[in-house]
């Protein structure tokens, strides 16, 4: 899926912003000046900077312009299912491991299942999950990462201890804002079993998220497969009135 110009206008300003030339106090360029250094829209600019205005990075003042802000810490995703910044995340207590990483266009059998386009092009990057060091696989993680991209996978090996949304965000400045759990019951067989040291076959959950940024475009997509035992999903339903 093509990344919006206004995204690639954010990441370039972000890149400049941590490279120095846009300095912390400094004044970025009038919404003129860079609707002419990028041949944009008024519209287009002013989308870009909300990006880095919602990541923390700018503010909007008046009779100022547009001023460079220190970075604030990332936020996190944690263990709930109520709200994003409640999403269960394994990221803070496993260690992850890249398997392989292959460029992959999308079956209909496959773009079906991740709710994607068939026949669209994705990096497939294949990980593994142990928690606390333990030498039996928790899970195993086939994740699907928009081209544009690319560089996540050095990304994720350098840091296992982050999540690739996150990673993407802090990165390129590409925020996610939703992402759509799926958990189904489903068996584990084949090189699969093999993998997670399971008799072939034996029960496991599946669980897919699709990460989606403000314009609900998907941006990562990720299959997980856990043997019955070594994952729980626990939710707390509320009744109001």
């Amino acid at each position: 899926m093509p990344v919006p110009f206004y995204q690639r206008i954010a990441e370039d300003l972000l890149q400049k912003i941590r490279s120095g030339a846009f300095p912390v106090g400094s004044v970025l360029p009038a919404e003129m000046l860079l609707m002419e250094h990028y041949g944009a829209s008024r519209n287009t600019i002013r989308g870009a900077l909300k990006q880095l205005q919602d990541m923390g990075l700018v503010s909007r003042r008046r009779n100022r312009g547009t001023v460079v802000e220190s970075p604030p810490a990332m936020g996190a995703f944690t263990q709930s299912l109520s709200t994003l910044e409640d999403l269960v995340s394994l990221a803070r207590t496993a260690t992850r491991t890249i398997e392989s990483s292959t460029e992959q266009v999308l079956d209909i059998a496959t773009a079906r299942e991740l709710g994607c386009a068939a026949g669209s092009r994705w990096l497939h990057i294949a990980m593994t999950r142990r928690e606390g060091g333990a030498p039996t696989t928790l899970g195993w993680t086939d994740a699907f990462v928009d081209l544009h991209y690319a560089g996540i996978e050095r990304l994720a090996a350098q840091h296992p201890d982050q999540l690739l949304c996150d990673l993407i965000e802090s990165t390129y400045g590409r925020r996610i804002v939703s992402v759509d759990q799926k958990v189904f019951a489903c068996a584990i067989s084949g090189p699969l079993a093999q993998q997670l040291d399971v008799a072939d076959p034996s029960p496991g959950l599946k669980v897919t998220r699709q990460y989606r940024d403000p314009g609900r475009a998907l941006v990562l997509v990720t299959r997980t497969f856990y043997p019955g035992d070594r994952y729980v999903l626990a939710t707390t339903l509320v009744r109001h009135g």
